[in-house]
């Protein structure tokens, strides 16, 4: 076997590992590259190499990047996906989500590892008050989306669309193996963004403000929950598929990192300018980064499963600061 038909051959095995197990590979591939069965079986015997544009289809549609495959150890290709600054790039932003928590979920030996600076972004979709608040405030204070210049944010205008494609993604994540990593500025975020906003008069009222902020409290008491269940799933059975593990980290996390795991494909996720983020597959650059991650966890303290003083201890401060915003809210006139 030469190098190149060693490459191509790797590279269409992990595609093949990222198709759910009950979907013909050979079915699949012909129609994403409108070629037939034939013409597949050639391409997956190393007989007929893959042309650019075949490559570049594939990538596309698995979320991959050919370099992992190629070596490429010094050049990092990095993809980007931003908000935007309209509707339709919002929209295109949830279903880049979307698409990628799908792929991750149905591969196999999944997993997700996340270093967060402020309550990952799927928590939120559970809540679609909470998470349409999050994505008011980034859109306006971050994007400055000019349709939102001068406009206060109000829980009445959530579309429909939003709430359900919002959920989607949140149930995809569920079904993911993950551990996080917080620290106790990772709630911190979240509630300081709230009163930001009511102290400059941002909320249309005082009860969408209240909105935000009861939401806000259920988020984390249902994530004190998987805490103590060690999984996703709360309903006391324990499913591999959805375990959770929850740490607390001493050391500053300086900005949200993801590891990812789908089939043999291993991919790194940073957030830029707030909440756009690039991703990378690029062995090196993933393994050195996943060595960072692995070291994090060793130096902080579990806050899941059984370590129940450790658990009492952080939602206790979170609950305390919560609470006290939200009286704050509602004693004022």
């Amino acid at each position: 076997m030469n190098k190149k038909t060693e490459i191509q051959q790797n590279f269409l095995n992990e595609i093949k590992n990222l198709i759910p197990l009950k979907t013909n590979v050979v079915y699949e591939l012909a129609d994403i590259l409108n070629i037939s069965g034939d013409s597949v079986y050639r391409r997956l015997s190393g007989k007929t190499a893959l042309t650019i544009n075949e490559i570049v289809l594939l990538c596309n549609h698995f979320k991959i990047s050919f370099d992992i495959f190629a070596n490429a150890n010094k050049n990092i290709t990095f993809s980007y996906d931003s908000l935007g600054s309209d509707n339709i790039g919002f929209e295109n932003y949830l279903f880049q989500i979307l698409e990628d928590m799908i792929l991750i979920e149905k591969s196999k030996n999944k997993q997700i590892i996340y270093a967060a600076i402020d309550i990952p972004i799927f928590h939120h979709f559970n809540y679609p008050e909470l998470s349409a608040f999050k994505m008011f405030y980034w859109s306006k204070e971050f994007v400055n989306v000019p349709f939102l210049r001068n406009k206060k944010f109000n829980t009445k205008h959530i579309s429909k669309e939003f709430a359900e494609m919002g959920k989607k993604i949140y149930k995809t994540y569920c079904k993911i193996p993950s551990i996080e990593i917080w620290t106790y500025e990772t709630v911190n975020s979240l509630i300081k963004q709230i009163e930001f906003y009511w102290d400059t008069g941002n909320f249309e009222s005082k009860n969408d403000a209240l909105i935000v902020c009861e939401q806000a409290k259920t988020e984390i008491d249902n994530i004190k929950k998987q805490a103590e269940n060690n999984n996703k799933i709360i309903s006391g059975i324990k499913n591999k598929e959805s375990e959770f593990t929850l740490l607390n980290s001493d050391i500053e996390i300086g900005n949200n990192c993801i590891f990812t795991k789908k089939a043999g494909i291993e991919s790194i996720y940073f957030s830029v300018h707030t909440f756009n983020k690039i991703k990378t597959s690029n062995k090196k650059f993933v393994k050195d980064t996943k060595s960072w991650l692995d070291n994090l966890m060793k130096k902080s303290n579990q806050i899941s499963g059984i370590s129940q003083i450790n658990r009492y201890k952080f939602f206790e401060k979170a609950f305390f600061k919560i609470n006290k915003l939200y009286n704050k809210i509602k004693n004022e006139k």
